[in-house]
């Protein structure tokens, strides 16, 4: 029987990788200019951020007054200590309605930028957490449970710390965008606890 001689084709890619890529310098120039023209797009599609915050800071001075009516009230209760039902009462249902309506208006702003986007939407569930609490201090009230109201209280105080948070973040947007400057070094400056409306009364 007469065997056929086969060559072995693979004996000259032995120690060679199975394929190699080698593209060409057009290539890799289009392929640059492709990535280039994707970024500017991207960067095109970003909102003016800086602009975007200056406008958010000017709106947010038409919120200090809702702020400075909710943050009276709930100063005003605390210095009674919850001592004296009626006036607790008195104080907080109307501040109810007001943080109602605080919230709506704030939900009626939509920032375009996403980081922005994020802190406000932050900043609109702490005074809804405002109100919810507040509601629940004047459900304890009526009620005479005061295991609730101490509850209540606890809540308050944390959405008190949520609106300090949101400002913070915030905070930090504008002296990313060269808006705000920096704090000392060597001593951190706390952002205001009250909101937008400054040491309410």
């Amino acid at each position: 029987m007469i065997r056929k001689k086969t060559s072995n084709r693979c004996s000259a890619l032995d120690g060679q990788p199975p394929w190699s890529l080698r593209p060409s310098w057009p290539t890799v120039l289009s392929l640059l200019a492709w990535i280039a023209l994707l970024s500017a797009c991207q960067v095109e599609q970003q909102p003016d951020i800086r602009g975007e915050l200056s406008t958010y800071m000017d709106q947010a001075r038409s919120w200090a007054a809702a702020e400075a009516r909710i943050n009276t009230a709930i100063a005003g209760v605390r210095q009674d200590q919850f001592v004296h039902d009626d006036f607790v009462l008195e104080t907080m249902r109307p501040a109810i309605g007001v943080a109602r309506e605080y919230v709506t208006e704030l939900e009626r702003y939509e920032p375009q930028s996403p980081s922005l986007a994020r802190v406000h939407e932050g900043y609109i569930e702490s005074w809804r957490a405002h109100e919810f609490a507040m509601v629940s201090i004047i459900d304890a009230i009526e009620r005479q449970d005061y295991v609730q109201l101490s509850r209540s209280n606890d809540e308050l105080l944390e959405a008190q710390r949520s609106v300090s948070d949101s400002l913070a973040a915030l905070t930090l947007l504008l002296r990313e965008a060269g808006l705000a400057p920096d704090p000392p070094t060597s001593k951190q400056v706390p952002p205001p606890s009250q909101g937008f409306e400054i040491n309410p009364r």
